[in-house]
């Protein structure tokens, strides 16, 4: 019974570590005095913030960065359908007495000039939806903004939080220490 407990206790505690691994990509837009530079935010250093912009590595120096702006990379729009064409009603629609076909209220089946209007009317419906929601998909807001007057140690070690090479090498130690010198200032 022991080595059940102890290999379900292995499993639980690998899958929360594999959870705690996930590294997540932002998309940064950095000013500088020389223009605009976007892109997935890589890595901070000291010296340097390198931007990967579509497979090519930017190296951007953080003394001419002037505002950093971070934003989630979001997914393709995928458009809405509420077009109904070719339904198969045949669960819907029973044959009455009459010979025609109803619904379960008596209510008869539409015919194609009803099939035409609906589809029509659904077609324009969905082009109507998706010209109001496709803007709305594209907004994309900051998550969080940088302004870099002057070079900061503690806002370098914030940008670099979004950072996927941060994300996949955390200095553990550091945050400790923070914690501790955070938490021995805190009285209640």
């Amino acid at each position: 019974m022991k080595t059940i407990y102890f290999t379900l206790l292995f499993f639980l505690s690998t899958a929360l570590v594999n959870a705690q691994s996930i590294i997540k990509p932002y998309m940064a837009i950095l000013k500088t005095e020389n223009g605009k530079y976007k892109g997935i935010l890589y890595k901070v250093d000291s010296a340097n913030a390198i931007l990967n912009h579509d497979g090519e590595f930017i190296k951007v120096p953080i003394n001419e960065i002037k505002t950093v702006q971070i934003r989630t990379i979001k997914k393709g729009y995928e458009g809405m359908s509420f077009i109904k064409i070719g339904e198969d009603r045949a669960e819907e629609y029973k044959m009455n007495t009459a010979g025609k076909m109803v619904d379960k209220w008596g209510k008869e089946e539409p015919g194609l000039r009803e099939d035409a209007a609906a589809t029509a009317f659904s077609v324009v419906f969905t082009a109507m939806a998706n010209a109001v929601a496709l803007p709305i998909h594209a907004i994309n807001p900051n998550l969080a903004r940088f302004n870099f007057n002057k070079v900061d140690k503690n806002k370098l070690n914030e940008l670099s939080y979004y950072s996927i090479y941060y994300q996949a090498n955390p200095n553990v130690l550091a945050e400790l220490h923070q914690l501790k010198s955070i938490s021995s200032s805190f009285k209640p």
